[in-house]
């Protein structure tokens, strides 16, 4: 049943309206009127944070490079009110009360309250606490379209994952040890070895290790697939690793502080031109544009990926949380290396 409010609801938003340091961080009063036809308005329960976000802040993120704008790709929000567009039946969950998952496909969480087309409302399971369900919508589900749509790996098959120890690292093992890959992952931090063997992931410590004579010892004939976030010299390292007819998947590009995004346009011309020669793939993923293009795909994968969290298949886990008005406080910490895990932000 499509319901809906008159009265605006005045909250509080995280904006930035220059690109700079955690001080450009603000916290900004906004009105939010009734829906408009087929969009939801919702109470925001729990954001994810990520380091794209910290990348967009300081104007190093090339999918963000207007101001202002709201930082921000994943949240958990309960429907306030829902109006219809009188196209077809209402979606069974967006009622008020109800609580969603929802990737955005372009950014703007960082806030109190929001209004969404319903299309972007996946159902939250019973059972799932917010704050780690806002843990699951932009790692896992980059995990999700790394592994299946670009990867297209297969049971046994033998993979590098480079950063496995990072949020979509992380995701990408455990979402691997459900297909029966055969994984090896890069990492440095202390514990690594103990927390990626959990996963049956095979820890190279790549500051100790150089990780392709590794793999190519244990691995002679090379392996079917690369997933890679830093770019640069990995790149070609990765892809000289895999066997005929295997594919480097690149999901991000880390870059130097700088040149971050000459770096990713320089890495993602690289990826693109290497896809043309014969005998290996390469593939660019970018979730948002993802999400925006193939509804279908986003709404069944992320639901797959709640449920498989509530009932502990995969092990999502919160590292912090903190209000969003410490949005700038938040930001600092993870710069300086302060917080492990993934960070969440509550707005009670």
């Amino acid at each position: 049943m499509s319901v809906s409010g008159h009265e605006e609801i005045r909250c509080e938003r995280i904006v930035v309206r220059r690109f700079g340091g955690t001080d450009a961080l603000e916290v900004s009063e906004v009105a939010l009127a009734a829906p408009p036809p087929g969009h939801a308005r919702l109470k925001v329960l729990a954001i994810g944070v990520s380091f794209t976000d910290l990348m967009a802040r300081s104007g190093d993120y090339i999918l963000q490079r207007k101001v202002p704008f709201t930082p921000g790709y994943e949240l958990i929000g309960e429907v306030v009110d829902y109006r219809g567009d009188g196209s077809g039946p209402d979606p069974e969950w967006v009622i008020p009360g109800n609580r969603v998952a929802v990737t955005l496909p372009h950014m703007g969480a960082y806030s109190g309250y929001v209004v969404l087309p319903s299309w972007l409302l996946v159902p939250v399971p019973d059972g799932l606490d917010s704050k780690v369900a806002a843990t699951i919508p932009l790692d896992y589900l980059t995990a999700t379209s790394v592994l299946e749509r670009h990867g297209r790996v297969a049971k046994g098959d033998a993979v590098l994952i480079q950063g496995a120890g990072g949020g979509v690292g992380v995701a990408l093992s455990q979402l691997g040890r459900l297909r029966g890959l055969r994984m090896y992952g890069t990492a440095s931090a202390a514990g690594s070895q103990e927390r990626l063997a959990r996963n049956d992931v095979r820890c190279i410590d790549y500051r100790r290790q150089d990780f392709e004579a590794v793999v190519r010892e244990r691995e002679p004939s090379g392996v079917q697939a690369v997933f890679d976030h830093i770019g640069g010299a990995n790149l070609r390292k990765g892809y000289r690793l895999l066997t005929p007819g295997g594919v480097l998947v690149s999901y991000a590009f880390a870059g130097r502080p700088g040149h971050m995004v000459a770096d990713t346009v320089r890495g993602a011309a690289w990826v693109k031109l290497t896809g043309l020669l014969p005998g290996k793939r390469t593939a660019l993923c970018t979730v948002p544009r993802e999400v925006n293009s193939d509804h279908g795909w986003y709404r069944q994968s992320l639901r797959r990926l709640l449920d498989l969290a509530r009932d502990g298949d995969i092990r999502a886990e919160v590292g912090a949380a903190f209000p969003l008005r410490e949005a700038a406080a938040v930001h600092g910490a993870l710069e300086r290396r302060e917080i492990t895990g993934k960070v969440v932000l509550i707005t009670n």
